[in-house]
């Protein structure tokens, strides 16, 4: 398989295609798709470990070999997106960008991002700016994105993405 055929394959797939394993809130355990970052001295602590993960986890019921996990925070968790495609919400707080990671037999093999807006209710594909600051992101990322939401039972997605002014262009995508 290659990494067109497995971006097609989850873009053409369906949410029932998807065992869906939610790894945050009470009682609902790890995703065992972790970051670990080692820290020399950490506001006065010395030799400090972090650890953040995914907090969503899929297998792909067809074929088991094909999982995917979104969630994990870009940089730090204080980190915001404050541009006005990502601010054109009912919140109008800045968005968190995350990540989202494709692997085939359990190795990494695509990673993408996207931006949590409006307080976490859709998440946008990160978009880039012409010479007239212009805003776009290819076609295949955003259909990526797209059924991430589907994924995560967002209905307003296509409003969402309306509302941020960003356009979809025809760059090839992943390059």
């Amino acid at each position: 398989m290659t990494l067109i055929e497995l971006i097609d394959l989850f873009i053409k797939s369906s949410e029932n295609d998807w065992q869906q394993i939610s790894t945050w809130g009470h009682g609902s355990g790890p995703s065992y798709r972790n970051q670990f970052q080692f820290s020399e001295v950490f506001n006065g602590d010395e030799n400090v470990l972090h650890h953040r993960e995914h907090s969503n986890v899929a297998s792909y019921k067809r074929d088991l070999s094909i999982t995917i996990a979104w969630g994990l925070t870009m940089g730090d968790e204080d980190t915001v997106i404050d541009r006005p495609w990502a601010r054109n919400n009912a919140n109008p707080d800045p968005g968190k960008g995350h990540y989202l990671d494709f692997f085939y037999n359990n190795a990494l093999v695509f990673r993408t991002s996207y931006c949590s807006v409006d307080g976490g209710r859709c998440e946008i594909p990160f978009p880039t700016y012409d010479m007239e600051q212009n805003v776009s992101v290819p076609k295949k990322y955003y259909e990526v994105i797209k059924k991430l939401n589907e994924l995560v039972q967002t209905s307003f997605f296509d409003a969402y993405f309306q509302s941020t002014g960003i356009t979809i262009n025809n760059e090839n995508w992943p390059d």
